[in-house]
């Protein structure tokens, strides 16, 4: 509690230095906003929909942005311009801002037929007066109708005219000129027909079809008949059309090209930087705080904080990390993944194309580094470029009242000055719902700033709406831990808990508001430091604010629980407990560490050695408790048997994880280790099998009922001692990068081959001789034969051993 108010204290002495909150200045209105009853319609004596307006105060705040304060108390003058002789009649000439700086003015229509305006004035800025329109005796109805494109509108639009006694007005003409689209393009829309005379009801009606391209279509209604003393000026009306499929593939278009743009971006920087980025998981997660700092850096440069939890939920399966070295390389993924909103935060458009062809160009180089940099550069214009096909789009449909609609179904925007919680906690579900789906929250937060660009969310909603995706993104954690052990579930269930408790934190400062203005701290904050106005009549770089806030959240929520990651562990260690050491068995071949391939073959690196290891132990005690003692121990045997299975199994899956590695992209140091640890993992697999052919020749042995002869029994242990000095030399030559164990294990391998000739000749002189059972010596030279073969493997190893090392050095 106590950092969380020490938080808020930071957030209100920053955002409040440099402003005097109850100084003249933040007085003056410097910025009006119509909120609802401009340019309305009414027949002569009727009373228009109540003109609410805001008046606020700009004013720059304490590094480089500007705020918009509503001002409260503020006396508005409210004048009505004379026109035709008449003039319109306000409810009051003076009128009073609430605390929101609002006021709500209700009008009158005069008793004559013409335009009309009202004048508003703010006493202390007269300059910032507004004249609003009024028209009176004339209704409009079939207007910001939507349809398809080149199509007919479902009504026509209707024009309904009346005379200064409220009676229908026929043979007035009223005239239809189709301005082209909204945007200036020309347009192939028409309006039919172009001038037609009221009827005896007063009503002329034109009917609209609209063109081929998505937009709205603007069409201008001018009523003049000067005979009659009947002017009405012209007046701009808009229908839309929307092509559903166009629409839809060119927002999807522009996400495929945004997200496939990450990757592309994602992976140059990381042949760039080298796979040791991705090692400092690893090796600089000593403590907490270095492990943040690794987590935030290794998260910037690969580009995804989903990317990065999922390597340490490996690093744990594999034993390579703790439960507390993991949260902090999680924290620190939160804040290196807001980089990516950094990025596409900015303008850069205009660079899109030209980085497009430039890295094309780059990315054409056969080195890798260069390479990497042309990736890198076609990716970032392949970012802005989706950004830009997704931001056009939705600005267009942020003009359909129907888009309006639903997107107002969870707008945050205070309502009595308050944010309303409903539509709070909505967004943060829809937010979480969508980035759980697309699993990408690089690519939530993309959609997120390409509707805020597009005006169809604001600032107060797209804050809860990035709550909701940073807590979203944790879906790839949780369902990377369900096939691992029960340390990397308590991770996942870190990350949650996490994100979820930063994202209650931030509902709650929703409820702060900073000083007189009503507006939450922490967002109040944000577009203090930001350029722009957030909350501006027309908000002002918005998708800067939005990228800051999702910064400054991250950071905050960082800084909030970091004291606590050791509670946090043990609470995640409470609720997910270990009763059972199984439950936190250690899988060493960790499926997912195979997209960081340096990790993974060091690993398969290990395996081998604990292959090569068992294999060893398995012949010692074939020969030394089984052959040697002429033991036929069952239960010794079946153990034998399990260990020769494990082994096997061993080798099937270090072979099935090297060639999955060899599917990712590999350096030229990986691509030749990987052929040198598949022919260690064949010979260790190879050397478990010879267990098998000794327990075989134990069973000959004990059929026969006869010992082997002293001299034979002393010629096996010989040859046994140096090919036992050979295995153990090459198991600490896997180990270590020194050659003199190798050397010790080749020189033994050729004194094996030649004890085993000189003991196979003499062996058949003491036959020839008769001194020897013809049977026994059989079994004798077929004994020779299995441990010459298990040297050979053994000597195998030894020499790939420098080269494993020289090249497990460079990963």
């Amino acid at each position: 509690m106590f950092a969380f108010l020490a938080c808020v204290c930071i957030i209100g002495v920053l955002s409040g230095c440099g402003k005097d909150s109850a100084g003249k200045s933040a007085a003056i209105v410097n910025s009006v906003r119509i909120i609802s009853g401009a340019d309305q319609f009414a027949n002569p004596g009727e009373k228009f929909q109540p003109l609410r307006m805001e008046f606020f105060h700009s004013s720059k705040g304490t590094f480089s942005g500007t705020t918009s304060v509503p001002v409260a108390n503020e006396k508005i003058k409210v004048t009505a311009l004379r026109s035709h002789s008449a003039a319109l009649v306000p409810e009051a000439e003076e009128y009073r801002t609430d605390h929101g700086g609002t006021i709500l003015i209700n009008v009158t229509a005069a008793h004559k037929v013409g335009d009309y305006y009202l004048e508003v004035t703010p006493q202390s800025n007269p300059k910032e007066k507004v004249r609003i329109r009024f028209t009176v005796g004339m209704q409009l109805t079939g207007t910001n109708q939507e349809g398809g494109t080149n199509s007919k509108l479902s009504k026509p639009l209707k024009v309904h005219l009346v005379d200064d006694q409220g009676a229908p007005a026929s043979d007035i003409p009223v005239y239809f000129e189709l301005k082209g689209a909204a945007d200036g393009r020309k347009s192939s829309a028409k309006v039919q027909p172009s001038m037609m005379r009221t009827n005896e009801h007063g009503e002329a009606f034109a009917q609209i079809t609209t063109g081929k391209k998505t937009g709205a279509y603007e069409v201008a209604v001018e009523v003049a008949a000067p005979e009659k003393n009947y002017f009405l000026r012209s007046r701009t009306v808009r229908v839309m059309g929307v092509n559903v499929f166009t629409v839809v593939m060119t927002v999807l278009g522009g996400l495929t090209i945004f997200v496939f743009g990450m990757k592309l971006m994602s992976d140059g920087l990381q042949k760039i930087a080298g796979e040791s980025m991705k090692k400092l998981l690893q090796f600089f997660a000593s403590n907490s705080f270095v492990a943040v700092i690794a987590g935030a850096l290794v998260t910037a440069v690969i580009q995804s904080s989903s990317a990065t939890t999922v390597m340490v939920i490996g690093f744990i399966n594999a034993g390579l990390l703790q439960l507390t070295q993991a949260i902090g390389i999680i924290f620190g993924a939160n804040i290196g993944t807001t980089i990516t909103a950094q990025i596409i935060s900015f303008n850069l458009n205009a660079f899109a194309l030209p980085a497009i062809t430039i890295g094309f160009c780059v990315a054409m180089a056969r080195r890798r580094f260069i390479k990497g940099w042309g990736e890198s550069i076609l990716g970032f214009g392949m970012i802005f470029f989706g950004m830009s096909m997704m931001s056009n789009e939705l600005k267009v449909l942020g003009e359909f009242p129907s888009f309006i609609a639903f997107f107002q179904t969870f707008d945050c925007a205070p309502v009595n000055g308050v944010m309303p919680i409903g539509a709070v906690l909505g967004a943060v579900l829809i937010g979480a719902i969508a980035t759980a789906m697309i699993q990408a929250s690089a690519a939530a937060m993309g959609i997120l700033l390409a509707l805020s660009a597009g005006g169809l969310i604001n600032f107060y909603t797209a804050v809860p709406l990035l709550l909701g995706t940073n807590i979203g993104t944790t879906i790839t954690a949780i369902l990377a831990a369900l096939a691992a052990n029960r340390v990397a579930k308590q991770a996942a269930l870190a990350h949650t808990l996490f994100n979820v408790s930063g994202a209650l934190v931030m509902i709650g400062l929703f409820y702060i508001p900073y000083g007189h203005t009503g507006i939450p701290i922490f967002l109040y904050f944000i577009n203090s430091i930001t350029p722009g106005d957030a909350f501006a009549v027309v908000p002002q770089n918005i998708e800067r604010h939005i990228a800051m806030a999702h910064t400054f959240f991250n950071i905050c929520n960082v800084v909030l629980l970091f004291p606590f990651i050791p509670m946090i562990a043990r609470i995640c260690q409470r609720m997910l407990p270990i009763n059972d050491q199984r439950m936190a068995a250690v899988k060493m071949l960790e499926p997912h560490l195979l997209n960081t391939p340096s990790v993974a073959l060091e690993q398969s690196v290990m395996a081998i050695r604990k292959m090569v290891s068992l294999a060893w132990d398995m012949v010692d005690r074939a020969v030394n408790e089984h052959f040697l003692k002429g033991n036929d121990d069952h239960k010794k045997a079946e153990v034998l048997a399990q260990d020769e299975a494990e082994v096997d199994a061993m080798q099937s899956e270090v072979t099935q994880y090297l060639v999955q590695i060899t599917r990712r992209q590999l350096s030229k140091t990986q691509s030749e280790l990987v052929p040198l640890l598949l022919h260690c993992t064949n010979d260790a697999e190879r050397i478990a099998d010879h267990t098998d052919n000794i327990l075989k020749l134990t069973e000959r042995l004990l059929k026969l009922d006869k010992k082997m002869s002293e001299t034979g029994r002393h010629d096996l242990r010989k040859m046994w001692e140096i090919l036992d000095k050979q295995a153990r030399s090459v198991i600490k030559a896997l180990n270590s990068t020194d050659e003199k164990k190798v050397f010790v294990a080749l020189k033994a391998e050729a004194k094996i081959n030649d004890l085993a000739d000189r003991y196979e000749v003499a062996h058949i002189e003491r036959l020839r001789k008769g001194n020897c059972n013809l049977a026994l010596s059989v079994i004798f030279v077929e004994m020779l034969n299995e441990l010459e073969k298990i040297g050979d493997h053994l000597s195998n190893i030894a020499e790939r051993a420098p080269e494993i090392q020289k090249h497990y050095m460079k990963l």
